[in-house]
């Protein structure tokens, strides 16, 4: 089968899955020929069929979506999307995609492109639009931007499917967790985890340094985009972004605080680790997740960088339950039932391994 995945750049959530559904696609046999917009995707993601369109970037001022900036924006830049539009279409046209999934991609969901199969919206983003699934109240401006957002990007999609922690409806999917962090092996070590990816207010990295240094805590901190030089700043080690040491830092970690995203804090969780997600001020989304998370008993909710509540917060041994369990490939025959007879079942059924090593 011919499938065209598109997939929105600004944040390498949808990025990190594509790398591994993608991968299982190529090895049942599928051709995937990968659409991407936005920020240039890092060099660290390589697809064997990938081109780059100028996209919908949104504007984040201070860690937080300016909405009014982000709208202008894509006002003026209305001559370059259609553009994109049109190269877009000369390709599908020579690539004549069986399927088209698009993760909160706007382009290869944009209903002015003319498809002959059928457009699955597949995203995290695509859940906060299911009336079915549980929103919380409160940041009521927010909440309608980041909704109309994720409607104008998904609009031309047949269906929409979205990534969510429990099946709340039948549109809802299992989160994406990679066959690496299933094999792995976590260690109870001495370190705190830290990921901010955002420039903010709160979090700087001298406030970390100086905690770090009164409480004589050993710091392993990733993101901080305002550190230049990594390296260690007295009990803190600022490293640069590595898929393979981040993982492993995670599985060797005390515990872990990160922004409210949702891949690091359900991967940590999995592995047993105490985790702490504090919202990004603003971001709608994040809000949402950090609920989400904490009502599913995966992570505790903080309203600020509190790192000694992170350190404070119990370990956690159990084992996962059924829906966060499933292998990728699993999700893939959710999302597409009629790709099952074309799975590689070397893999599919390996037994996670959550529990902490002794």
């Amino acid at each position: 089968m011919r499938i065209l995945y598109g997939v929105h750049t600004q944040g390498q959530g949808g990025l990190a899955r594509a790398a591994v559904l993608i991968s299982i696609l190529e090895r049942w046999g599928h051709t995937v020929s990968v659409v991407t917009s936005g920020i240039k995707p890092p060099a660290s993601y390589q697809f064997s069929r990938h081109t780059h369109f100028q996209g919908m970037e949104y504007v984040v001022s201070r860690g937080q979506t300016d909405y009014l900036r982000t709208f202008v924006k894509w006002a003026r830049e209305l001559p370059r999307l259609g553009s994109s539009l049109l190269g877009l279409q000369k390709m599908l046209d020579q690539f004549d995609p069986e399927l088209v999934l698009s993760d909160f991609e706007p382009l290869t969901a944009n209903p002015l492109l003319r498809v002959k199969c059928e457009r699955l919206a597949v995203s995290r983003p695509a859940a906060l639009i299911d009336p079915g699934v549980l929103i919380p109240q409160g940041h009521e401006f927010e909440r309608r931007m980041v909704r109309t957002v994720i409607r104008l990007f998904t609009s031309g999609a047949d269906r929409r499917l979205g990534y969510h922690l429990e099946p709340s409806t039948y549109r809802c999917l299992p989160p994406v967790i990679d066959d690496e962090v299933r094999r792995m092996r976590p260690v109870q070590g001495d370190h705190l985890l830290v990921y901010n990816v955002y420039h903010t207010q709160a979090g700087k990295p001298s406030e970390l340094v100086g905690w770090a240094s009164h409480n004589r805590v050993r710091v392993i901190a990733y993101g901080f985009p305002e550190v230049g030089r990594r390296g260690r700043v007295g009990w803190v080690d600022f490293r640069p972004a590595s898929r393979q040491d981040f993982l492993n830092d995670v599985a060797s970690s005390r515990a872990v605080i990160t922004t409210a995203g949702m891949g690091l804090p359900l991967e940590a969780a999995l592995l047993g680790k105490p985790v702490s997600v504090v919202p990004i001020p603003g971001q709608w989304e994040q809000f949402v997740n950090a609920y989400h998370l904490q009502n599913a008993g995966l992570a505790q909710w903080l309203d600020h960088w509190d790192y000694s509540a992170a350190l404070d917060q119990p370990c956690r041994l159990e084992v996962p339950s059924p829906w966060l369990s499933q292998s990728p490939e699993a999700v893939l025959e959710r999302i597409v039932p009629s790709l099952h007879g074309h799975k590689d079942t070397t893999h599919s059924h390996a037994t996670p391994v959550w529990r902490v090593a002794a």
